[in-house]
């Protein structure tokens, strides 16, 4: 088997497993946390992490992606993208610690200005982990990873719903992502094996700034058009409305973010291995696409079906106005979920000015589209901006795409055509559900709730294995690849491939 396609494949499993308990853990804990927190306390986190997370793409300036992206790397380069990420981030902690009483001010909200002093600590914290995060996924060493991510989240977990219960209010959520960045790093150096040999040779790391520079600036304008709608919210609105919408904004983004983050994270030194041979790297694309949308559509589709019931039976009365965002949310999920693929693409072959030019365009339309949404129609206008604005910036994503790689848009779709078509059965089957329960008086809550989950779970299994099996012969052979026996692959489902073939 290919080495490199046997660690891309190991990676998948050993991230999937290890990202798909934390984030059920991290869901558990969201549910009992939505019981402890008011939306006012998730409001203001919510504003808390925007700023620091927008700030703190300038820790590294794009050094890590620079890391993973060359072929070839010296230790005197290392030792200069460690000082530089040192010097960055202390000063932009200062930075921030200076300006967090004005920014408390602005939204009339005294404590946010410990709460950002706080959280800057992981500016710091973050730069000392750039170089050895980066030589370890340059490595391929996903189990690493895998484990340190599963720990770290459990860590979160445990101090955020602790604190929460004594009544620490948002530092509960403070303390909690705190520790756990800490606890990160400390790994991060750890398994690592590298150690700056010493301070200095910045200029060393010149060539790398230039690269990681243009990336930088693509993460801002990307993070600027994800978050802008928090400031927008939190301004426009009120601190209330924030929190309902980033609950929302959280449960739709926790599958997608799972999935599209574990494979992002292998697509990254993946597709830099493959910058040139492109008809390759297409193919590593289309495959990985393919295989986000099989699992990623179909449970932002049951999610945004299950909205009505989900909402009410899992967070409470409290959260009603959640349901409709939840539901847009969950729609332009599918569209998010994948393109991230294309960027990483163009990144990973050094056209990141490629991926700034169409991250400068949302940045641009995405925002005001969220802020005339708000003015005009609240939290509802907002999802209803979002839904419109978004694939219509993706277009100029998929025209690059056309001209500077092996690309098809044909190709494209047909990787997608599998999992739409059953997720619109998934979708008919489910709705038949409701109708017919409400219509024989079988409308409580959680009897919908579980059983449209079922329906819809059930019906999507059963279209890929008797009416669509492009997919399932996908699973056949990933399993396969990673060293399942043949034995094993001859039971159901999978036996259907071979009735089909005679």
């Amino acid at each position: 088997m290919d080495q490199l396609k046997n660690k891309t494949l190991q990676g998948l499993m050993y991230l999937g497993v290890g990202k798909g308990a934390g984030k059920l853990i991290s869901f558990v804990n969201t549910l009992l946390l939505a019981r402890l927190l008011t939306p006012e306390d998730y409001g203001l986190m919510a504003i808390v992490m925007v700023i620091v997370g927008f700030i703190g793409f300038f820790n590294e300036i794009g050094l890590g992606s620079a890391i993973k992206q060359r072929l070839d790397i010296n230790q005197t380069q290392l030792n200069g993208c460690f000082t530089l990420a040192l010097l960055i981030s202390s000063a932009l902690y200062l930075a921030l610690y200076f300006a967090s009483p004005a920014i408390a001010s602005y939204y009339e909200h005294e404590v946010l200005t410990d709460v950002l002093r706080f959280i800057a600590l992981t500016f710091i914290i973050g730069a000392i982990a750039t170089v050895p995060d980066a030589l370890i996924a340059r490595e391929m060493r996903f189990k690493i990873y895998a484990g340190i991510e599963f720990v770290m989240i459990l860590l979160q977990c445990a101090i955020t719903l602790v604190l929460a219960w004594f009544g620490y209010q948002v530092w509960a959520l403070a303390w909690g992502f705190v520790a756990s960045q800490l606890f990160k790093t400390i790994c991060i150096l750890y398994f690592s094996n590298w150690r700056p040999s010493r301070f200095g040779n910045i200029g060393a790391a010149t060539d790398l700034m230039k690269f990681g520079a243009t990336v930088t600036y693509s993460r801002l304008t990307w993070y600027f058009y994800n978050n802008a709608k928090t400031l927008i919210i939190g301004k426009v609105l009120n601190p209330q409305q924030l929190g309902v919408y980033s609950m929302a904004a959280t449960l739709a983004a926790l599958p997608t973010s799972h999935i599209t983050s574990m494979v992002i994270q292998i697509a990254s030194p993946l597709f830099s291995k493959m910058q040139q041979d492109l008809t390759r790297l297409d193919n590593a694309l289309r495959r990985l696409t393919s295989g986000i949308a099989l699992i990623g559509f179909p449970v932002m589709a049951g999610m945004a079906l299950t909205a009505s019931e989900l909402v009410p039976v899992l967070l409470g009365p409290n959260w009603l106005e959640a349901i409709f965002p939840l539901q847009i949310l969950c729609i332009l999920g599918l569209f998010k979920s994948v393109d991230p693929l294309i960027t990483q693409a163009f990144i990973s072959i050094g056209k990141a000015n490629i991926t700034a030019r169409y991250t400068s365009l949302c940045a641009v339309v995405i925002p005001i589209s969220v802020y005339f949404g708000a003015v005009y129609g609240g939290l509802v206008g907002v999802a209803i901006g979002l839904v419109i604005s978004y694939p219509l910036s993706s277009i100029y994503l998929f025209y690059a795409a056309r001209i500077h790689l092996d690309f098809s848009m044909r190709r494209y779709l047909k990787a997608l055509q599998t999992p739409v078509e059953a997720c619109i059965w998934m979708a008919v089957l489910v709705l038949s559900f409701h109708y017919a329960s409400v219509h024989f008086g079988f409308d409580h809550l959680l009897w919908l709730l579980l059983g449209k989950t079922f329906v819809g779970l059930m019906g999507y299994l059963l279209f890929l294995v008797y009416i669509r099996q492009s997919g399932l012969r996908d699973c056949y052979e990933v399993l396969q690849e990673l060293g399942v026996s043949k034995h094993k692959l001859q039971r159901w489902p999978f036996n259907r491939l071979k009735e089909q073939q005679s």
